[in-house]
């Protein structure tokens, strides 16, 4: 019997390529040096004309450092605003200590940063301000690897924005991308219920503030459509993911990155729902864009080569999966989740062809990253466990097999749910190795529920789901 690997859901979550942000630069990018000569003039005028403690003054200090820390010159804008601060009173310091916080996080000094936003909070009425600083302190606990802390600050931003009376326009932009940021975080801790959750509030605020087809609306609900698709809704991701791609496609053209992307994630959706033509022109498509040597030519090529391997052309799946795993390794640790990926699709073919000794170190590696980056928690570790249990099961190390379905199996009913198709098809595995270490009535608990979930989510003329029934008609 050859182990059934989760092939009907989008393989790895791919929240974090399409994100709705907003982004603000007072002063143009390039050479800084004239803006700063300004900024430093302006602020020795100020001196000679009111001293150097005046509020107008510091003000201006600030604006310079502010200017140095965009430009890349934070450990020179540092001083500057400790200077500032220390010239200031209470009340007008809030601004002065979330700009120093701002530049402490940009030299990684990421406790300093959080402390100068907290004592910014105290000095500040909850409301619009208060919220953008609690976002700061969430995105800095996040790329500081504490997401648990980034969520509270992101939960605590909106109730701020609740506080202050009503938005404004801005206002509700922030708290919209927040919202979006939020899901995003969700996501990636494998919180999918509670990101979708997140991502319809967003979706809908984005388009309160932005208008229902404006590209940000539907990056939004593009992100939604890829919890769905995880959380077995694919239809329903289907028609977002379509509608997102109309959006983007008139606002940037057909070439645009997005809209590759997006048409890269429609085709996993049609691969879940077993449209495999279309899955493969959406993939094709994506390749058109990404016609050369990048990272994203590795994302769509690992989709390719899993398709290939899903129709049995392992000769062709196995080609196009190491070429896309060299197109992921070049990226380094910004794409490690998609290596993973990689890694885990070319596995799995290898498995699927007999090459069992080829088939474990990529499968190992994967589990391996997917661990680090994600979790142990995370329905892709799942993926990962489920893979390289089969290589055991192959091999007739049941016992070995049997554990790691079984760890599978935990992660997928907690994070995915009782009823989600991957655990009927690792309760499939499962009851198979049960079968053969002789557990015939743990075998056939298993095989039940198996058949219950399967029917469910497949109907009961899928040709997997009268394999699952036959298994079981054997059993009793």
């Amino acid at each position: 019997m050859q182990p059934v690997t989760a092939g009907r859901r989008l393989p790895a979550l791919c929240g974090t390529w399409l994100a709705a942000t907003l982004c603000a630069a007072e002063v143009p990018a390039g050479n800084a040096a004239p803006f700063e000569n300004l900024y430093r003039e302006a602020y020795e005028r100020r001196i000679r004309e009111s001293g150097p403690e005046h509020p107008d003054t510091v003000s201006s200090l600030v604006r310079l450092a502010a200017l140095m820390r965009s430009h890349g010159r934070a450990e020179a804008a540092e001083p500057l605003l400790r200077q500032a601060l220390g010239a200031q009173t209470a009340g007008a310091s809030a601004d002065t200590m979330v700009e120093l916080a701002e530049t402490l996080a940009v030299l990684g000094r990421h406790s300093e940063a959080d402390g100068f936003y907290q004592r910014s909070l105290e000095l500040a009425e909850a409301g619009e301000r208060s919220a953008g600083t609690l976002i700061r302190v969430a995105r800095l606990r996040n790329a500081g690897g504490d997401p648990l802390g980034a969520e509270q600050a992101y939960r605590k931003a909106l109730q701020h924005f609740e506080m202050g009376g009503p938005l404004s326009r801005d206002g509700r932009r922030v708290r919209a991308a927040a919202l979006n940021d939020l899901g995003l975080l969700l996501e990636a801790e494998g919180e999918l219920a509670a990101a979708e959750t997140a991502y319809r509030e967003s979706a809908d605020s984005h388009a309160d503030a932005y208008g229902a087809r404006h590209p940000a609306t539907a990056a939004v609900r593009a992100n939604l459509a890829s919890t769905l698709a995880v959380r077995g809704e694919a239809a329903d991701a289907a028609a977002l993911l379509e509608q997102s791609i109309g959006v983007i496609r008139a606002a940037y053209g057909p070439r645009h990155d997005d809209v590759a992307r997006l048409q890269n994630r429609l085709g996993e959706v049609y691969e879940v729902l077993g449209r495999l033509d279309e899955a493969q022109a959406r993939y094709l498509a994506a390749l058109a864009v990404w016609d050369g040597p990048s990272p994203s030519r590795g994302m769509a090529l690992t989709d390719l080569g899993r398709l290939a391997g899903v129709r049995g052309d392992f000769d062709a799946a196995e080609t196009v999966l190491a070429e896309a795993v060299g197109h992921l390794q070049t990226a380094g640790e910004a794409m490690a989740v998609e290596l993973a990926e990689a890694l885990d699709s070319y596995g799995s073919v290898l498995r699927g062809s007999g090459r069992l000794d080829e088939a474990e170190p990529l499968l190992r590696r994967a589990l391996v990253i997917r661990e680090t980056k994600l979790g142990a928690s995370h329905p892709d570790v799942a993926l990962s466990l489920v893979g390289l249990a089969g290589v055991f099961h192959l091999r007739g190390n049941l016992a070995r097999a049997g554990t790691l379905y079984d760890r599978a199996l935990d992660i997928q009913e907690r994070t995915l749910g009782p009823d989600h198709p991957e655990v009927g098809e690792t309760l499939y595995n499962l009851a198979h190795v049960r079968r053969s270490l002789g557990e015939t009535v743990s075998a056939a608990d298993a095989l039940e529920r198996a058949a219950e979930i399967l029917s469910a989510a497949y109907g009961a003329d899928d040709p997997f789901v009268a394999e699952v029934l036959s298994a079981l008609r054997a059993l009793r």
